[in-house]
């Protein structure tokens, strides 16, 4: 009987040890431990991006990742078009937002490929500007 137990509780630490803390507002994040509903800002230039609280204007809103088919390096303009496509119909925008933003990318890079093929989307407002509160169901 002790073994069952002992069992239970060693599998209910392991997850409980697993579950990913909420992103910090003002940390640099790698952007695979964004999570759906993470605003940033400024707009990254890489993987590295900062939360920030939603409330504040904000460049992007991390929605989903999308992972690029397998094969060759397929080039700069054409893995970001392969993104984009793939993230597109992945984005759930909050209804009375639609209108405000569309979906831009973080890709990866040519030295990580074929390794790494995960692009991360992002919900961007249209005009250019900054977002205030969230986009993204």
């Amino acid at each position: 009987m002790i073994r069952p137990l002992l069992a239970g509780a060693c599998l209910v630490s392991a997850l409980l040890g697993c579950t990913a803390a909420p992103a910090v507002a003002g940390q640099r994040y790698h952007a695979t431990e964004l999570r759906p509903g993470d605003c940033i800002e400024p707009m990254p230039e890489n993987a590295m991006v900062t939360v920030v609280p939603c409330s504040v204007p904000h460049a992007a809103e991390f929605a989903t990742t999308y992972v690029i088919p397998n094969g060759p390096w397929p080039g700069s303009g054409e893995v970001v078009g392969l993104a984009a496509m793939g993230c597109g119909p992945k984005m759930r925008y909050v209804e009375s937002r639609i209108g405000e933003a569309g979906a831009t990318v973080i890709v990866p890079a040519e030295a990580d490929w074929p390794r790494y093929r995960t692009a991360y989307c992002l919900a961007v407002p249209f005009d250019g500007g900054k977002l205030v509160g969230r986009v993204i169901k």
